[in-house]
């Protein structure tokens, strides 16, 4: 039997607001496609009966374009972080303590479960939480959305980067990966980014939700002491952000590809 209202069951029982946006539209959308181009055959043809061969890019950026819709706004809030201890690790413990359990490790988690039984749902319902777990995927891994029990680093203040007046929230979300290649599209960065060798990916998709964004955590955690308020940012942050943002941008990949792998290809 289908279940057309679990979607909001689900939803009501977490909760986007100052926590969007990251890697802006490009970064999500690049993330889409490197994941696409890595689904097993059985979980693309699976996803394609919802998706209806709409590419995952489309949909990359779905929980940002709904912010401002009440049906989604409070449901969604808190999805677009979340948050580790001081020692980088995120127990479910953790997220309760600190978000109440609305963060992106618990919603993906939540999600997931599911989706075991996705046959059984409504299609508008999985196709939503599809959406879903794209973004969140994608968020996790984004250094203004890795948030840290003992550090205030949301980066909400502001900065001067190339002479232009930002939040060092808004850097890290899109202002680095634009700075890095100007003008290029998703397809482009996508290809850019998709260079991993198969050990390479089977090495960083080993895991879970929470062991990814634990990686994550680590990989950050020493970027929230590079910048203080009032900085002026050039070169030499680029030097040490666009790295890391590459990194984070590959991982999230591969690791989104591998869950709807684990979800719809096994």
């Amino acid at each position: 039997m289908k279940k057309p209202f679990l979607l909001l069951s689900l939803l009501l029982t977490f909760g986007l607001h100052a926590d969007c946006a990251a890697w802006g539209t490009v970064g999500h959308r690049a993330i889409a496609e490197v994941a696409q181009r890595h689904l097993t055959p059985k979980a693309k043809a699976a996803i394609e009966r919802y998706t209806g061969g709409t590419p995952l890019a489309e949909y990359a950026v779905f929980m940002d374009e709904v912010a401002a819709d009440p049906r989604y706004k409070e449901p969604f809030r808190g999805w677009h972080a979340s948050i580790a201890d001081a020692e980088c690790n995120s127990p479910a413990e953790v997220r309760e303590k600190y978000r109440k359990g609305r963060d992106g490790v618990t919603g993906a988690e939540t999600l997931t479960a599911a989706l075991k039984n996705y046959r059984e749902l409504d299609d508008s319902v999985v196709l939503t939480y599809i959406k879903c777990i794209v973004h969140m995927v994608a968020d996790f891994h984004c250094p203004a959305h890795v948030r840290y029990t003992d550090a205030h680093n949301e980066g909400k203040f502001d900065v001067t980067f190339f002479g232009k007046p930002k939040t060092l929230h808004s850097v890290w979300d899109s202002g680095v990966i634009a700075r890095i290649h100007p003008g290029w599209s998703y397809e482009h960065y996508a290809d850019y980014l998709d260079n991993a060798s198969k050990r390479e990916i089977r090495r960083m998709t080993e895991g879970s939700y929470r062991q990814w964004f634990e990686d994550a955590a680590r990989d950050v955690r020493p970027s929230i002491d590079w910048v203080a308020p009032g900085d002026t940012l050039g070169e030499e942050f680029m030097a040490k952000a666009a790295p890391l943002a590459e990194q984070q941008l590959r991982k999230a990949s591969y690791r989104l590809a591998a869950a709807l792998n684990r979800i719809f290809g096994e």
